[in-house]
Order: C-alpha cells, then sequence, then structure tokens
C-alpha cells in the first residue's frame, strides 16, 4: 500500500520492529521504534492516552446529568484514543482504521448535538442522514489508500470539525452578546455567561494550538527531526503528540460548552460549573427549576 509521508527524502525513518511492514496509508515524523522494539512511534502512541482520559472523564463527570448524545460523544473519543495507540504504535492498515474511524463517529456525534439543540425544532431527518453519511465516509476511508485516502478521510472529519467549531462558536456569541441587565435572573446569567465564556477560551485556545503544532510537524519535518536537534541538541519536539493532548483537552471543553448550553435550553435545571481535582471544568446541576 502507498504511503504518504512527511518526513521528506532526507529525514531519516527509523528503525524496524515487531510489526514488520509498515501497512498505513501515513507515516509520521517520529522516528520509528526509537524508544522501543515493540512500540513503532512511541510519543504518538502513548500521548494518545489523553484521549482515553478525556473520554472517561467526561463519561464518568457527567454520567448522571447529561443526555445519551453527549456521553456517546465522550464514549467515541475514549474509543478514538485506544484506537490512536494501536495505530501509532504498529502503523497497520488495520489499527489505522480503529483511529480514524472513531475520529469520524465523534465528529459527526458532535455535529449532531450542535444542530439538534432546540426543544421547538426537532429535525428528525437528521439522525439517519448522519447514519449514511458515516457509513459512506466510513467505507471510502477504509477502502482507499496513499493519498487518496489521506485526502478523502480529512475531507469528511475535517468539513464536520469546522462546521462544529462554527456552531460552538454561535454558542458563544449568543451568551457573549447577552445583556445581563435585561434578563430576569440577573446573577444567573452573568454566571452562565461567565461558565460558558471560560469554556470557550480555553477549549478555543487548546483546540488551536493542537492544530497549529500538527499542522507545523506536518509541514516541517525536517527542521524539528534534522536541523533542530543539530542546531540545539535537544530532540525532537514531537507537535504531533502535543497535537493528541491539546485537541483531548480542546474537544472535552468545548463539549463541555456544548452540554452546558443544552441544559439551559432545555429549562429543566440551572448548570454549574465544577471542576474535579480543582483543574478538570464539568457541568453540574441545581434541581431548582428555571422560569
Amino acid at each position: 500500500m502507498s504511503k504518504v509521508s512527511f518526513r521528506g527524502s532526507d529525514v531519516p525513518i527509523g528503525n524496524a520492529g515487531n510489526w514488520g511492514a509498515i501497512t498505513s496509508s501515513v507515516d509520521w515524523c517520529e522516528l520509528n521504534y526509537q524508544w522501543s522494539h515493540y512500540i513503532a512511534e512511541f510519543w504518538n502512541s502513548t500521548s494518545s492516552m489523553s484521549m482515553v482520559l478525556a473520554g472517561l472523564l467526561g463519561i464518568l463527570l457527567h454520567r448522571n446529568i447529561l443526555e445519551t448524545r453527549f456521553l456517546l460523544a465522550f464514549f467515541f473519543v475514549s474509543v478514538l484514543g485506544i484506537g490512536s495507540i494501536a495505530f501509532h504504535g504498529s502503523l497497520k492498515h488495520e489499527t489505522q482504521m480503529m483511529d480514524e474511524l472513531p475520529m469520524l463517529y465523534a465528529a459527526f456525534t458532535t455535529t449532531f448535538i450542535l444542530l439538534e439543540n432546540k426543544i421547538d425544532l426537532q429535525r428528525r431527518w437528521l439522525a439517519p442522514l448522519l447514519l449514511v453519511w458515516s457509513i459512506a465516509t466510513s467505507c471510502a476511508t477504509f477502502f482507499a489508500s496513499g493519498t487518496w485516502q489521506f485526502i478523502m478521510f480529512h475531507f469528511s472529519f475535517g468539513s464536520a470539525e469546522f462546521f462544529s467549531l462554527y456552531r460552538i462558536y454561535t454558542i458563544y456569541a449568543k451568551w457573549r452578546d447577552t445583556d445581563p441587565m435585561t434578563q430576569i435572573r440577573v446573577d444567573e446569567t452573568k454566571q452562565i455567561k461567565q461558565d460558558i465564556t471560560t469554556l470557550f477560551n480555553r477549549g478555543m485556545t487548546s483546540y488551536g494550538i493542537g492544530l497549529f503544532v500538527w499542522q507545523f510537524d506536518l509541514r516541517y519535518c525536517r527542521l524539528v527531526q534534522v536541523v533542530w536537534p543539530a542546531w540545539s541538541g535537544l530532540p525532537n519536539p514531537q507537535f504531533h503528540a502535543w497535537w493528541h493532548v491539546c485537541v483531548s483537552s480542546g474537544f472535552y471543553l468545548l463539549i463541555t460548552l456544548a452540554a452546558y448550553d443544552r441544559i439551559v435550553v432545555l429549562g429543566k435545571g440551572t448548570p454549574v460549573l465544577c471542576w474535579f481535582l480543582k483543574i478538570v471544568p464539568y457541568v453540574g446541576l441545581n434541581e431548582k427549576k428555571t422560569k
């Protein structure tokens, strides 16, 4: 199977390892089997644990308050993390699908969450449409190869990803432009506005940093793998691994933002931004009914 490599002709590949020849359509910038005979890309693989953790925290912290759609989104993030560990650890086509297909399902679930967000507007066609889309893109991702596979997957995932980011922004903008003094519950509106702003700023910052370092790693592999170590004496900063950490944090924070807003929309209670271990935000619920 042909590969998309981001190394360049003068960047070393690394060593041979336990899993044999590379059959994935992508070979990233990290040197293969540098740290372990059993893990092809050590840093890319181990950093994927951040996705597993983000998904599990999302489920455990919100299991008694959020709708199934949100728990499903967090579930796909954890599955994605497991697939990413396997993919970067082996660079096989089968494990690449374990990584990329859950990415699509997480993105499509998030799209559903952000589109189906009004009580008085039920799009009964949306879930079937997204299901058909997920099946079609799954087939295109699984059976394509090389550059075509890379383009097909990133077009499908990227379109859902950036649409979701836009919808997240519209939620933030709605609350940003709300004047608490025009609302009946002034203090409550002020708190909601503050919480939404906190989640948005932290989530978008984390996601933005992740996108930047991911693109930098793709475009400047020779710089980070050859030039930088030779000039500084320091190792490759492993930007793809940092992408895993940043995007996990960003996804968690932005889905939590959507969940916070959803509780307000449903009118079942007043959301409260709580903190697990003083660093991980999650949505709690004041059972007092809103009017």
